[in-house]
């Protein structure tokens, strides 16, 4: 069974921890949640952003890399079995860093101000992501904010939006739990006399 954490099993955690987390103040005055079907989108690279409403939040996978620093290419020990000689190995998980941009966008100043508020409260530096791997096992990723949070405001269609960018690097493993047994030396204890 594999154990894997990819983009799909991020991109699903980052949408629910958004989702937990980052809040406006709606026309009833009330603190509340961004709605998950509309208000927080997946941008893929081939498609326009649109946004349907407005305050939202953008989640785009910039770049990924292999992490040779969190790699340990010797095999896992998961078993033994003294009667037949076998040692049961698994191969090591792949380690790789996935780079994400969170946009948080809004028509209104006070709008991004609470968003941004509710996301650094618990987000500033680093944070652990619950995560569902490709196998059903629920883990946690590392995640550091890797550089300073940057406001970028624009205009569209003679409106002006609010426009914050957070950068987040997020530590992840491919682990196909490839299993198999080599032999092993087993050493007996021996008597005086050298016997076993």
């Amino acid at each position: 069974m594999s154990a894997n954490v990819w983009f799909e099993e991020v991109n699903t955690a980052l949408k629910q921890e958004i989702k937990d987390t980052i809040r406006y103040v709606n026309t009833n005055g009330v603190l509340t949640a961004l709605d998950e079907d509309k208000a927080i989108i997946i941008r893929k690279p081939e498609e326009d952003l649109k946004f349907e409403v407005f305050p939202c939040v953008s989640i785009y996978n910039s770049t990924y890399g292999f992490e040779p620093r969190r790699y340990n290419p010797a095999p896992v020990v998961v078993g033994r079995n003294e009667q037949t000689k076998q040692i049961e190995l698994e191969d090591p998980a792949v380690s790789f860093n996935l780079n994400y941009q969170i946009d948080l966008w809004s028509e209104y100043q006070t709008d991004m101000d609470t968003m941004t508020r509710t996301w650094l409260t618990k987000h500033f530096r680093q944070f652990n992501l619950d995560v569902i791997d490709d196998g059903g096992v629920k883990r946690s990723c590392n995640c550091l904010a890797s550089r300073n949070v940057v406001k970028e405001d624009l205009v569209l269609n003679d409106n002006r939006l609010f426009h914050t960018i957070i950068n987040l690097q997020i530590w992840v493993e491919l682990d196909e739990e490839t299993r198999y047994n080599m032999p092993m030396v087993v050493i007996q204890d021996l008597d005086a006399r050298g016997n076993s």
